[in-house]
């Protein structure tokens, strides 16, 4: 889903034929009017059959809340605007939901002994969609009594050889307002699952959001917004979690 702007055309009502002014002008002369209002429309013309053309996919879609709509400047609240935190759910949500959206399943944590009772669930690393596909930035090993998860900039990831699923990385340590990789971790998960789960109404589309998570993973890593703006891993970070509460 690109991200696409909502430009709703201004119609101008007709005006009777008994009120109108250039009907009594001579044809020559209402010619070239209408020839001088069509040459000045001409640069804007690509833009708004632009608008035309996807606002049918667009009439519900919040567009404040999508990329383009935050670096316009219009994420601050008024009237008319959606408030972007309604629309998804939390990572503790999906936690616990009973069930995820269809293309994901939600499986189990691993017991004591680090072994999965079931289905495993799907995994982090290696989920495609939309021809992007989440890096390998989740591992797990078995340490004392439990499965440790490792992020990437850890130094212990590259002892682990199993890769953590979904659910593992939701369940990541770490509190909401950390800035650890667990967390941009957590935060890309109930990211994709909203986007699976609103469908496109959501701001973003999972394509979107692994390509951003796959930017900002390793560390110094930057999501070019557009060509003179760029986020770190805590601006990405700050904006999926602005699409849910």
């Amino acid at each position: 889903m690109s991200e696409r702007q909502i430009n709703d055309p201004q119609s101008t009502p007709k005006v009777p034929a008994s009120v109108d002014a250039s009907a009594s002008r001579p044809a020559a002369t209402r010619m070239n009017a209408s020839r001088r209002r069509f040459a000045q429309a001409g640069a804007a013309t690509p833009v708004v059959l632009g608008s035309l053309l996807s606002k049918p996919a667009l009439a519900s879609q919040a567009y404040n809340c999508t990329v383009s709509g935050q670096m316009s400047g219009n994420a601050s609240p008024r009237p008319g605007k959606v408030d972007c935190k309604l629309l998804g759910k939390s990572p503790g949500y999906w936690k616990n939901a009973a069930t995820w959206p269809a293309g994901t399943l939600k499986g189990n944590l691993p017991a004591a002994s680090c072994s999965f009772g079931g289905n495993k669930g799907t995994v982090f690393g290696g989920f495609i969609s939309g021809g992007q596909t989440l890096m390998d930035a989740f591992r797990y090993k078995a340490e004392s009594s439990a499965c440790n998860v490792y992020g990437l900039r850890d130094s212990a990831f590259g002892l682990c050889t199993s890769k953590a699923t979904l659910l593992q990385v939701l369940n990541a340590p770490g509190g909401l307002n950390d800035t650890m990789i667990y967390a941009l971790g957590r935060a890309t998960v109930a990211t994709i699952l909203n986007a699976l789960s609103v469908g496109t109404d959501y701001p973003i589309t999972v394509a979107q959001a692994i390509k951003m998570f796959n930017a900002v993973c390793p560390a110094g890593g930057k999501y070019q917004v557009n060509t003179t703006v760029s986020w770190d891993a805590n601006q990405v970070m700050a904006y999926f979690q602005s699409l849910y509460s």
